[in-house]
């Protein structure tokens, strides 16, 4: 039997079940319940107060419902926390009798069903009416980490390279995304493959909506499922001041930390609350948690938009065992810094508690943390990958 969250359960889904009534099962209700009224369990009594012969507990039918809903539908980790019952005919031993459930409402992030209940005799009269409230208890379906399967969108080199080696380091799959150095990509996909871990390079704009589905369909592809999802790809960033900023930049921007992470979710969210599981981790910037830099406004306000994105994800998704977290490194020793002159980078790691700049390892060690067990009790949580800069 497997746990379905609630997501899964469509208001309108129903289930049937049906079962013939014995003189076993009467008396197995009596032994267990103390109910040795004769109406039940005397013929002679029920026949000369009007009715055909012993009469089945009303409670003996409230088990059989139990039967269905705790089996069925909802299923396993379904959690009974009221009913109203109506009793229309009696039931007799011999009776066939089918059970049929179906959900009547559901409210996803509080995890509650409405049920409505009705049990009808090989007449088709109905011999029993309610309506069951119920709660689907969440549960943690962590797979294996051979299991796993990870996209991490610009996977190639830096930050994302680091993330897809830490990743497929624990067993993970991975889907090393890239948009334009497919060298570095496919480089990176062999090696991971090579030490164990099977990988794809895959390519594609991520940051535009066609490129995003084209990534989810093609990982989807190579391994039938995806697990994580690492948001990581940006764009060249420029230096300017905001209000010189394009319109054209700033929306860039946009695509690559929000509009492009949503429409690369879109496609990949619905099995993960099917299987109850499910990481999402977005790479920010420390710049959204401290006083921004100057000349940094666009990206800074991109960034702080993908922050609202993945917190109001983490509310709306935490129900089906899906976590939304993210990092948010400082200063981070990658290839960009190459043209950096030293004198610029020791002022940069002087500001830093630690003295040092990050690098790329670290914020994957940080990523690997909220993905794997670690992060199985925490979602909207931004960790600050930054020395002690912002505290």
């Amino acid at each position: 039997m497997r746990v379905r969250p609630v997501a899964t359960l469509g208001e309108g889904e129903e289930l049937t079940w049906e079962h013939t009534i014995t003189d076993e099962d009467v008396d197995a209700f009596v032994g267990v319940s103390g109910d040795v009224n004769p109406l039940h369990i005397d013929d002679a009594f029920a026949r000369r107060h009007g009715f055909q012969g012993r009469v089945v507990h009303g409670m003996l039918l409230g088990a059989f419902l139990s039967r269905v809903l705790g089996t069925g539908l909802p299923g396993p980790g379904a959690l009974w926390l009221s009913q109203n019952l109506r009793f229309g005919r009696a039931v007799y031993v011999g009776d066939r009798i089918a059970v049929h459930v179906r959900v009547k409402h559901r409210s996803p992030a509080l995890g509650a069903l409405v049920i409505e209940t009705r049990i009808r005799n090989g007449s088709g009269e109905e011999v029993m009416s309610g309506e069951a409230r119920m709660m689907v208890l969440p549960t943690q379906q962590r797979p294996p980490w051979t299991e796993v399967v990870a996209v991490v969108t610009g996977g190639g080199r830096g930050i994302g390279a680091a993330i897809a080696t830490e990743l497929a380091a624990r067993g993970a799959r991975t889907v090393v995304n890239f948009r334009q150095d497919e060298a570095a990509a496919q480089a990176l996909a062999a090696r991971l493959s090579d030490g164990g871990s099977p990988s794809v390079a895959v390519q594609a704009d991520a940051a535009s909506a066609e490129g995003a589905q084209a990534l989810a369909a093609a990982a989807l592809e190579a391994f039938g499922r995806v697990d994580i999802v690492i948001l990581n790809a940006t764009p060249k960033i420029e230096r300017r001041p905001v209000l010189d900023a394009s319109l054209e930049e700033l929306n860039g921007y946009w695509r690559s930390y929000v509009s492009g992470p949503l429409e690369l979710l879109r496609p990949l969210v619905p099995a993960m609350r099917e299987r109850g599981f499910g990481r999402v981790v977005g790479v920010l910037t420390s710049a959204i948690l401290n006083t921004p830099p100057v000349d940094l406004g666009a990206y800074v306000a991109a960034k702080s938009g993908a922050w609202g994105l993945l917190r109001s994800l983490a509310v709306e998704l935490a129900a089906d065992g899906i976590t939304v977290n993210a990092v948010s490194p400082s200063a981070v020793l990658t290839e960009q810094w190459a043209d950096t002159a030293d004198r610029q980078r020791r002022a940069l790691a002087s500001r830093i508690p630690l003295r040092r700049l990050a690098g790329p390892e670290e914020v994957a060690a940080a990523v690997a943390f909220l993905a794997g067990e670690g992060g199985d009790y925490l979602t909207g949580v931004n960790i600050p990958v930054a020395g002690g800069e912002v505290m």
